[in-house]
């Protein structure tokens, strides 16, 4: 819907729909799920996910402040098994360009959800096959990547759980991303690396804004206060406004 049309992004249903509060829906719906599929099991799909973290590989070689590399934000696929072995292949391909480069390991949303004496186990979600665990086991190059936004009942649970993984598979973990300071002071206190995230707020889109009007006219040649202006939304808030928060922060 509103193909061509420039406020795509404020007037196609599904785009509004994560303008804003960012619904989990959005990342399991039939598209979603298709989309994902292409790009973790084998194929020319998971061969162009690799190729382009290659050429990434190969482009920031020669910089020393490039580290490490995450290889997808919260990668909403049921197919937890064909995302890790899409890992360990990036992986490869990554350290056969950058020998010490650090590179990710995730789950699906990038949510420790499983206590590690669950994650290797043929539950609901599909266990990981003995190659891969055995290359994660023995690499000195991988890290487990997470994000917690409530995803646990408590921030110490998903330390606990992360503790778990780092335990079984031999690999350190990093919170790459939380939006209070409840995770911060878990993460310090199990020694566990963490970078805080706000997302910018430099947006007047969606329902945190009432929902305004889209632009008319031809917003981008337009001087303020020209007839056929609406300029009453800007930018979008894509994935939520303000993300992050310190309202959890002790004194």
């Amino acid at each position: 819907m509103f193909a061509g049309d420039p406020n795509y992004n404020l007037l196609n249903p599904c785009c509004k729909a994560i303008n804003g509060g960012n619904p989990g829906q959005t990342g399991f719906t039939t598209m979603a799920q298709a989309a994902m599929t292409y790009m973790v099991e084998e194929g020319a799909g998971r061969d162009a996910f690799v190729r382009y973290w290659k050429l990434m590989a190969q482009a920031v070689r020669g910089h020393q402040s490039a580290v490490a590399c995450e290889l997808a934000n919260e990668p909403m696929t049921i197919k937890r098994d064909k995302m890790y072995q899409t890992w360990v292949a990036a992986a490869k391909a990554i350290n056969a360009e950058v020998p010490d480069m650090s590179v990710s390991l995730a789950d699906t949303g990038e949510g420790p959800l499983l206590p590690s004496f669950l994650s290797n186990l043929p539950i609901h979600i599909p266990s990981l096959d003995k190659e891969t665990l055995a290359f994660i086991k023995a690499s000195k190059t991988l890290f487990y990547a997470w994000h917690d936004y409530g995803t646990c009942s408590t921030p110490q649970e998903c330390v606990k759980n992360v503790l778990g993984i780092q335990k079984d598979w031999n690999v350190p973990s990093y919170a790459t991303e939380f939006g209070g300071c409840d995770v911060w002071d878990a993460a310090k206190a199990a020694n566990i690396s963490h970078s805080y995230w706000h997302y910018s707020s430099y947006c007047t889109t969606g329902g945190d804004f009432g929902n305004r009007a889209v632009p008319t006219g031809n917003p981008a040649w337009c001087e303020p206060g020209c007839a056929g202006c609406a300029w009453k939304t800007f930018g979008g808030c894509l994935l939520g406004w303000a993300g992050g928060s310190n309202d959890k922060c002790g004194p």
